[in-house]
């Protein structure tokens, strides 16, 4: 039968005999002042096991060389990278050199979730689309707010249009005058930077239904299919502060292909294919609700802030939008019966339970998705290998990475109809 192919210093599994014999053999023929006599007393424990086994040896049963052999088979199975077939949800990590483009694939896992991306322009346009017509009125800036006596709010739009309401819900964004109205801090810059694109494909894009991440120094890029034809990619980079604006679309795209320059095909293809309108770069802000600290995200039972507006969060788990559509699931369950029945104490009391609702949601997301950019976005190589080599694969193959999109915010009861 065959031998396994490792080699002792003495000899080889399968020979006639083992290592540890030919050895001990040798000192008696070569061991000084004992020509023909008998070898001299070794120190210390003798070792065992394939190769080095005790002078009674003489052969290797056939049962045991097959055993050493499928043991050795098996580590070498252990050892080597896991691959599994791509089906939607797949994660793909790479590692690598950063700006050198020296990648290594890191996993090809399957996690036990579906991922999926939608183009933020058709949920908008999809969502609008259930309201009644003229609900909503586009492009209105507000320039300022104040309270209106018992009346409500007073809104100030800048072409002019005033606006009396008796519930304000402000989800402006991070960059909320509502917000700011409430007494809360701007967003802070967290020292990263996002390019964001989304190519497209006339003919049908080439890709999986997968979610491809590139990990490098200080630099990380990723990109997903959106639809059959069009692909959103990001890149994130590190930079001390935001810097002027840029608002050449030519050379947006172009300050973004150079800081990957060198990285692997597919990204940079997707980037190609991106019309230079639709390419933008944003800082990276958040704002951390420190219990006791932050401001009660309502006030007097008018007004209450939702979103991006309230909460702003890095991107680095996905969970800003979603977030987002989390609140204003949760507000119109507790507002809604409250605001039908005309009650001012009861909506208060309803924004109220809102805010501690959802506190304990959004703030742990927001550490927790700070936290990951800041080790995500290392340049120290030595930081970065632990990160490629340990953290990366156990967050995205294990499953807890995903654990936070666990959340259930309960249905909203339909409005009873009027006879």
């Amino acid at each position: 039968m065959p031998t396994p192919a490792s080699r002792s210093r003495g000899g080889r599994l399968g020979d006639a005999t083992i290592g540890g014999e030919r050895r001990r053999r040798g000192r008696r023929r070569r061991g000084p002042g004992h020509r023909g006599g008998p070898a001299p007393a070794r120190r210390g424990r003798r070792r065992t096991g394939a190769g080095r086994g005790p002078a009674r040896w003489r052969h290797v049963p056939d049962a045991v060389q097959e055993r050493v052999a499928r043991a050795r088979r098996h580590r070498r199975r252990r050892r080597a990278p896991r691959q599994v077939p791509a089906h939607p949800g797949d994660e793909d990590a790479v590692a690598g050199g950063g700006r050198t483009g020296s990648a290594r694939v890191l996993l090809r896992g399957r996690s036990s979730r579906e991922v999926r991306a939608v183009e933020r322009r058709v949920l908008l346009e999809t969502i609008a689309s259930k309201l009644p017509p003229g609900s909503i009125s586009f492009s209105s800036k507000l320039k300022s707010i104040a309270e209106q006596g018992p009346d409500g709010t007073l809104l100030e739009l800048e072409d002019g249009r005033q606006i009396i309401s008796k519930i304000v819900i402000g989800c402006d964004g991070v960059n909320s005058p509502i917000a700011r109205w409430m007494g809360f801090s701007e967003p802070r810059y967290v020292g990263h930077m996002a390019f964001r694109g989304l190519a497209e494909y006339a003919d049908g894009q080439p890709f999986e239904p997968k979610v491809n991440y590139i990990y490098g120094r200080g630099v990380r890029a990723g990109f997903v299919p959106v639809s059959s034809t069009k692909v959103y990619w990001f890149i994130c980079f590190n930079r001390q502060d935001p810097g002027p604006k840029i608002t050449d679309p030519a050379a947006l795209k172009s300050e973004a292909l150079e800081l990957v320059r060198g990285w692997p095909s597919d990204l940079l293809a997707v980037m190609r294919s991106t019309p230079e309108g639709a390419v933008v770069r944003t800082p990276l802000v958040d704002r951390w609700l420190w219990p006791g600290l932050a401001p009660a995200a309502s006030r007097g039972g008018r007004v209450v802030l939702a979103g991006d507006a309230w909460h702003p969060m890095t991107p680095n788990l996905g969970q800003g939008a979603c977030c987002a559509l989390e609140d204003a699931v949760v507000l119109a369950r507790l507002l809604a019966p409250a605001a039908a029945a005309g009650d001012p104490a009861g909506v208060e009391a309803a924004m109220r339970a809102y805010e501690a609702e959802r506190w304990g949601r959004v703030f742990p997301l927001t550490a927790r998705a700070g936290l990951v950019g800041a080790l995500v976005q290392w340049g120290n190589p030595a930081v970065c290998a632990v990160r490629d080599g340990v953290v990366i694969p156990r967050l995205v193959r294990l499953g807890p990475f995903l654990e936070h999109t666990n959340f259930e915010c309960d249905l909203i009861e339909p409005a009873p109809q009027s006879p």
